[in-house]
């Protein structure tokens, strides 16, 4: 009878427990779910448009890249904006059109190409990211949280991360002025024409490795004893230049910031400031500050023990000139490779450097040249001799052709800069100002 009694007991609280929970259950919400998103839609709209400077934005792409944009919402759905994309887009506004939607949460949609649509155009060439993808940035996103002074935005398709921050009227003034834009003048740093390029500071000279789109910069320097150095840093702009997103610390000459004073002429140099008050230069240099030995026999074997070929996209740049020889032009090109110990002719294996077009059937392999192995010398550089003629080049292809031949056969090689897990940059020897990237 007692354990008869317990278990009653037991039965009857636990039904008083459940008869209190779901006594609450149609209370958790005071509201239906549209009523609240359109609630939410509306604060969104509100705190964008009642921002009397705009706002300012922190864009974060899923590659790493950061951004700063400075947006000003109107009526009418009008979005007006800045960008330190380049010094286009960080001097002159642009307005396009956004909207406000209810999809799974409040979200804000850029409706039409903006500034901001350039980090996810899916063309290499707009962007400088991957085919096909871009940069991996977003034009539709979540609103996350909508604060007095600040929103939070996640981007629907590629996770990009924006902070929009209330901005000031000095905010605002920086990129109506031309701060901005002068403050991205690193983009001068096209006017040094060779690929290696120095800057000098505190006693210790550096190379320095751009990449302004995905926005990540390389140091690399020796120390007394010989020995070679390299640390890589993501970067962000502010209104005075460059700011490092991980300081380099070499001793008690560190680098936080590097602010551009302007291109100078005279010296074909270009003037910067370090941490705001160093007065430096950067220059142009015609090798490597120390050259990696084993780069281009790394290169050439990485593929050759593969059977496989490195890929160009643009062919060769040339005295500050992109696809200098004009390969994209050729009808339905598609890109170079290079295959080591392609064939074999007359007991010589040569290797191919070859080009390679979109058919019908996808894609076709039916000219290049023939050269034979290369020469890899004690300094680091790697020598290429013409071999012969491979099929049929086309009228077309002539041009970029010979002109191809001529760099790559120059005497004085190539330097191998390793830039990625797959990826060189293959360097002039003469006097750094052609090269091209092979990848993977």
């Amino acid at each position: 009878m007692k354990q008869m009694r317990n278990t009653l007991i037991f039965f009857i609280l636990a039904l008083l427990i459940f008869s209190g929970c779901s006594k609450d259950d149609d209370s958790v919400f005071d509201q239906a779910p549209d009523v609240r998103i359109n609630e939410a839609i509306a604060k969104a709209d509100t705190a964008l448009k009642g921002a009397a400077y705009g706002w300012n934005a922190r864009i974060v792409t899923s590659t790493g890249s950061i951004f700063q944009f400075h947006f000003r919402f109107n009526e009418g759905n009008r979005v007006s904006m800045y960008a330190d994309i380049d010094t286009t887009t960080a001097g002159t506004a642009r307005e396009s059109s956004y909207r406000l939607k209810a999809l799974q949460q409040p979200a804000l949609i850029f409706d039409t190409y903006s500034y901001l649509h350039i980090l996810s155009d899916p063309d290499a060439v707009v962007n400088g990211g991957e085919y096909g993808e871009g940069l991996k940035g977003d034009f539709e996103y979540s609103i996350d949280t909508v604060a007095a002074d600040s929103i939070l935005l996640t981007g629907r398709f590629n996770n990009t991360r924006v902070t929009l921050y209330k901005a000031t009227q000095a905010d605002a003034g920086a990129w109506q002025n031309g701060e901005w834009r002068n403050a991205l003048s690193f983009q001068y740093m096209s006017r040094i024409l060779e690929y290696f390029k120095r800057l000098p500071v505190n006693g210790t000279t550096y190379e320095i490795h751009f990449n302004q789109l995905a926005r990540s910069i390389t140091f690399l320097w020796t120390d007394g004893a010989g020995a070679m150095h390299s640390f890589t840093s993501a970067y962000y702009y502010d209104s005075k230049g460059l700011v490092l997103a991980r300081p380099l610390n070499n001793g008690n000459a560190g680098i936080n910031t590097i602010s551009s004073n302007g291109w100078d002429a005279t010296n074909g140099v270009m003037r910067v400031s370090v941490n705001d008050d160093l007065p430096a230069t950067i220059s142009g240099a015609t090798k490597p500050v120390k050259p990696d030995l084993d780069a281009p026999t790394r290169w050439w074997q990485t593929v050759y023990q593969q059977d496989s070929y490195w890929v160009s996209l643009e062919g060769f740049h040339v005295n500050g000139v992109d696809d200098a020889f004009h390969v994209r032009s050729i009808p339905g090109f598609a890109f170079l490779l290079f295959w080591p110990a392609f064939g074999s002719q007359a007991g010589v294996t040569y290797d191919l450097q070859g080009y390679v077009s979109q058919a019908q059937g996808g894609l076709s392999l039916d000219f290049g040249s023939a050269w034979m192995p290369p020469l890899f010398t004690t300094d680091g550089r790697i020598i290429f001799r013409i071999y012969g003629t491979l099929g049929d080049v086309p009228v077309a292809a002539t041009t970029a052709f010979n002109n191809t031949n001529t760099v790559l056969a120059d005497a004085n090689g190539f330097y191998l800069v390793q830039t990625g897990n797959s990826r060189y940059d293959m360097v002039s020897a003469r006097d750094a100002r052609s090269w091209i990237t092979w990848e993977r």
